[in-house]
Order: structure tokens, then C-alpha cells, then sequence
């Protein structure tokens, strides 16, 4: 059977070949809408309508119409990564984007983590394997540099981090500390004495650039180094007393 009456097409945005109601939308051949019974316009017969512009559609690859959630939106998958990355690879998995979108973002998404990881860990070995002392001068060079002070100067500026320092010392005691050096420099350090007497004590740690030196409790040395700064040691569960600390570069017996 034919439709003469009148009709609505939602498969269709217009039929340009017939009349249509203003009122009610529907397409019909007479004069008067089979609904409402007005009579059609001049602006709205076959013929004198305007052309209606069809909106763009999204078509996959078999070339049917695809319709995307708002929860499988690229914008919102990408919300999702910085909230739960496992959630929105979720999101992006069940998505109905093609599946090389999938591959290419997933291998980009991978490629991404897997280089800022070698950077990040590439980084941090960087720092962690910096020496505390610097070894980019000749040992004459380090010598010339350090500055003689006694121990109550050194420790009236113990944080003057850096300075090089050369101090003259009898050692008390040479001491291992009990736990992982993350600088990887050595955990030997020595609790020394100002040469000429007193009581203070300032930890030297033996960061020795030049041939390894072990030292005897009452020796007196010279020791060329840099300030660390106040420090503790682990011993067992405690620590020790915090004390001005001198990262030794080099050293030499002077008695």
C-alpha cells in the first residue's frame, strides 16, 4: 500500500517531492495536512522548501553509522589514565575504536612509561654515583685548595657545606657503620681529636681518593677534605653522637 495520506520518515530529513506541515512535520501530497487538516504554506510545498544540510556521521570501517559512549570518548579515556591508569585501560580496551587506534596509542602509551622510566632510573644513578669529594682535579690541585683550620673552627662552621678543609688530627677510633652507604663511598670513618689536644670530636669519612690508608687509633694525620656538615652514624640499632663530619680526600701520617 501507498502512503498518499501523509507520513513521518525518520530514516529521511526531508521529501522534497511532497508538501509538509510547519506544525506537525508530516509530509503529505494534498493540499491540507491529514492531521491537523491547516492548509500548507507556500514556503513549505514540494519544490520551495530549502535544501536540508545532513549532519556528518562517524562511519567505521564496514561503513555503518557508530555511535561512541561518553565513558569510551578519547577525552574521557584520557581523564581516566591520570585517575586510574588500570581503569582506563579498561576504558580503552572495551572502546569500539579500531583496533590499530588500539596498538599505536597502546605501544605510544608503553613507549612513553618505558623511557621515562630508563630517564628516571638513568637519573638517579647519576646522583647516587656522584662521590662526595671531588675527583676532577690532580691531587696537587685539591691540596691547594684546602684551607688549614683547627677543629674549634671547623666546628664553629661545620655547615658550610663543601668548603675544603685541611685539618691536622689524632685519631681515636676507627669505626664501620653498620648499615648501606646508598653513596656507595665507603662506610669506614674515623673519630678524631684536634692534634694538639681537646675534646671535640669531628667524624672523618674515608672517601680516600688516593691509596686506601688504615688507620691506627693514636696515629696523627694530616687530612685534606671537604665539610659535610653535622653527621651521625648507625651502630647497631643507635645512632652515634651528631658531630661536624669531614668527607677525606686525602690524607698522610705526620707522626
Amino acid at each position: 500500500m501507498g502512503r498518499s495520506l501523509g507520513y513521518f520518515d525518520s530514516d529521511e530529513l526531508d521529501r522534497p517531492e511532497l508538501n509538509k506541515c510547519p506544525d506537525c512535520e508530516c509530509y503529505f501530497a494534498s493540499e491540507e495536512c491529514p492531521l491537523c487538516g491547516k492548509i500548507c504554506p507556500e514556503a513549505f510545498r514540494a519544490g520551495n522548501r530549502a535544501p536540508v544540510k545532513k549532519p556528518k556521521k562517524r562511519k567505521n570501517s564496514s561503513g555503518r553509522v557508530q555511535f561512541i559512549a561518553w565513558y569510551h570518548s578519547w577525552w574521557f579515556i584520557l581523564i581516566m589514565f591520570f585517575v586510574s591508569r588500570i581503569a582506563g585501560l579498561i576504558l580503552f580496551i572495551t572502546s569500539p575504536y579500531s583496533k590499530k587506534a588500539k596498538i599505536i596509542t597502546a605501544a605510544s602509551v608503553v613507549g612513553g612509561y618505558v623511557l621515562l622510566g630508563i630517564l628516571g632510573s638513568g637519573l638517579l644513578l647519576h646522583l647516587f654515583d656522584q662521590p662526595l669529594v671531588n675527583d676532577d682535579i690532580s691531587r696537587a690541585e685539591y691540596v691547594e685548595l684546602c684551607r688549614d683550620m683547627t677543629v674549634e673552627d671547623f666546628y664553629r662552621n661545620a655547615n658550610d657545606l663543601g668548603r675544603y678543609v685541611s685539618l691536622e688530627l689524632t685519631v681515636v677510633e676507627r669505626c664501620v657503620e653498620q648499615s648501606i652507604d646508598v653513596y656507595d663511598t665507603g662506610s669506614t670513618y674515623y673519630r678524631c681529636k684536634d692534634l694538639n689536644g681537646g675534646e671535640m670530636i669531628i667524624y672523618v669519612l674515608d672517601c680516600n681518593l688516593d691509596k686506601p690508608l688504615q688507620f691506627l687509633p693514636g696515629d696523627m694525620i694530616r687530612v685534606y677534605g671537604e665539610s659535610g656538615g653535622m653527621a651521625s652514624f648507625l651502630q647497631g640499632d643507635t645512632y652515634t653522637d651528631e658531630c661536624p663530619c669531614l668527607y677525606m680526600a686525602y690524607c698522610e701520617l705526620i707522626g
